[in-house]
């Protein structure tokens, strides 16, 4: 009789052991069937997205490079700003340079024309002193 109910509580044992176990196995095999479908589905979106980020590196390196050729640029415009500013204040030195010299020159010039003024005056005034002298004392 103990071999009786021992095999009958076996028996319990492996109708609750397979009563929880075949929940287990069916959720193990939606398990499987949504990874081998989630699998799939990478293997079809991977080289979609492979070849999109390849062409994102691509505008990238694009960019990249007419921003290199924009600087480029810049920095000759940038140069020939440099170059005309330069220009600009040798021309603005050699104008001031050059006014001074011609002011110096009609200063001086005046400057003489007012010393031969002054001495043209004082001979006149000197020869009239002597003429008109001579003529009061005789």
């Amino acid at each position: 009789m103990i071999i009786e109910i021992a095999a009958g509580i076996v028996a319990v044992a492996a109708v609750v052991f397979v009563a929880f176990l075949v929940p287990v196995l069916i959720q193990f095999r939606k398990t499987a069937e949504e990874s081998a479908h989630l699998l799939r589905r990478m293997n079809e979106d991977l080289p979609v997205l492979f070849r999109e980020a390849a062409q994102a590196a691509q505008n990238v390196n694009q960019v990249a490079a007419e921003m290199r050729e924009g600087v480029a640029r810049a920095r000759v415009l940038g140069e020939a700003m440099g170059e005309i500013g330069e220009t600009i204040n040798q021309m603005n030195g050699f104008a001031r340079s050059w006014t001074g010299r011609v002011l110096v020159n009609v200063s001086s010039l005046l400057a003489g024309f007012r010393a031969a003024y002054g001495v043209l005056k004082e001979k006149s005034s000197s020869s009239h002193h002597q003429e008109g002298g001579g003529s009061n004392g005789g």
